[in-house]
């Protein structure tokens, strides 16, 4: 060791150095939080040190100072280094004190962890952390910071329980709920993120996180007796699925998906429903019963019955006063939106079945009339064949160019759809009605309909009167039909 004044070299443990008399001050570290503390009081110190020696300098000057050895006799600095050696001490209980004081301090705690989190040394933040929360637990700052070590450090159980501890002493603790929702996230708990927000009294932060929420269906209209038929929506808080059933049974993934507003018409009904939101989250089921007292308009009343037939037959209904008839050929319910009954339907070949309903003007439903008809017709010519027949005819009167339905004068085709069999004068017939197709592929009926005589093969052009009947022409050249007969 060497003095830091003149250079010469010193012996171990010196606190002088023999040659020039300087001192050896030996400083402790000190915390940097605690070290202006520290100055003041060692300068305080120096100074009650250094007065006397100063005073005695000027009464008269110090001899020059010999060499001696450490068994020499006594030296004349013997009182300054008894007050070194207790400002020393001095010193050293003043640090330990500060040390033991600030042990108990929590913000000094959490400015320690703040400091090391700066530095990335997370486990020692924690450190910090869980000391300040010995000292304050209900601080949910420190909570918040002991948190964010966790999770920084992986140990995402310990971070989701000290998240739960937040929100438990301050339910609004947007930062909790947001690191509870990232690890939740990352693990896909989506059940326990749905909960969460569930339990959260915030409106401010259930409104952040409302994607993960399911919560069960509400209806625009609540459960009780009307007086009329009623249309009744679901209503869910985010984006995914309503599944429902209206027969009181229990719904689950197979039951009916909510897309239209749900007609409750007379009599009880029960909806029974549940959301699955875009996580896969299931809410609970709702419930909602009503009861529609209207009075039933009477069924309408469908001739033929159900039954096998041999020939083309007509359809016809009977239609309930003051109501209009709507049926279907699909199996489904018949509703406003079903094909709405004008006059007699020509019933299909082979297997067929239609629902008919009678509803009124305000929407009451009547009972559904079904019925079911097989038409089994013998003809001579397959539908194919009197098609290709009624091609050969508009091809030989000039009508089309070709088989495949070329139109004179226009770059498109005409094409002939089989809509039905029918009887006119006696005589069967399959009926076709002409569209024309442009080049682009857009196509429209040109309102000319064509029978072709299923027995005979006999074609003509078919026009129907104000009173539903037909008059039948025979296909001549564009321009001069010549009427055959009516039916």
């Amino acid at each position: 060791m060497k003095c830091p004044n003149c250079g010469e070299q010193m012996k171990e443990g010196q606190l002088y150095c023999e040659h020039c008399g300087e001192e050896i001050r030996i400083v402790p570290e000190f915390e940097p939080e605690i070290e202006n503390s520290i100055r003041k009081t060692l300068s305080d110190v120096a100074t009650e040190i250094m007065v006397p020696v100063k005073e005695k300098e000027t009464e008269e000057p110090a001899p020059k100072r010999k060499k001696r050895s450490r068994t020499a006799g006594p030296k004349k600095k013997k009182k300054p280094v008894f007050r070194f050696l207790m400002w020393i001490f001095a010193a050293g209980i003043l640090f330990f004190a500060v040390k033991g004081v600030s042990y108990f301090l929590p913000d000094f705690q959490y400015k320690k962890a703040v400091n090391a989190l700066e530095k990335g040394r997370c486990e020692e933040a924690a450190g910090y952390f869980e000391r300040a929360l010995e000292l304050s637990p209900a601080n949910v700052s420190y909570l918040n910071g002991l948190s964010g070590c966790y999770y920084a450090m992986g140990e995402f159980q310990e971070a989701e329980r000290i998240c739960l501890e937040t929100i438990a002493l301050d339910g609004s603790n947007a930062d909790a709920y947001r690191r509870l929702v990232t690890i939740y996230e990352s693990q896909e708990q989506y059940e326990k993120i749905s909960e969460l927000i569930q339990n959260c009294n915030d409106r401010e932060i259930r409104n952040q996180y409302l994607d993960y929420m399911a919560n069960p269906p509400e209806t625009d209209m609540k459960g009780g007796t009307y007086q009329e038929i009623i249309s009744v929506k679901l209503i869910c808080n985010g984006t995914g699925t309503v599944y429902y059933t209206l027969d009181g049974s229990q719904p689950d993934e197979k039951s009916e998906i909510y897309t239209l507003p749900l007609l409750m018409d007379a009599g009880p009904h029960m909806i029974k429903a549940f959301f699955v939101n875009q996580y896969g989250v299931k809410s609970p089921v709702m419930t909602e019963e009503y009861y529609i007292d209207v009075v039933l308009p009477d069924a309408p009343v469908v001739m033929p019955d159900s039954g096998t037939y041999q020939s083309p037959t007509l359809i016809e209904v009977e239609i309930p006063q003051d109501c209009t008839v709507y049926y279907t050929t699909d199996r489904s319910e018949p509703d406003s939106g079903s094909t709405l009954y004008t006059e007699p339907v020509w019933m299909p070949v082979g297997n067929s079945q239609f629902r008919f309903v009678a509803i009124t003007p305000g929407g009451v439903c009547s009972e559904i009339m079904e019925r079911r008809y097989t038409l089994e017709l013998h003809p001579v010519l397959s539908m194919e064949a009197a098609s290709n027949q009624l091609l050969l005819m508009l091809k030989n009167a000039g009508l089309l160019l070709s088989l495949q339905g070329e139109v004179p004068e226009k770059s498109g085709r005409n094409f002939y759809t089989y809509k039905y069999t029918l009887t006119i004068n006696d005589h069967n017939y399959y009926l076709y009605r002409e569209y024309y197709e442009e080049i682009a592929g857009t196509s429209n009926a040109t309102g000319n309909d064509y029978v072709v005589n299923y027995m005979s093969g006999e074609c003509y052009r078919a026009v129907q009167q104000e009173d539903k009947t037909f008059k039948l022409y025979t296909i001549e050249p564009l321009g001069t039909d010549t009427e055959e007969n009516e039916s």
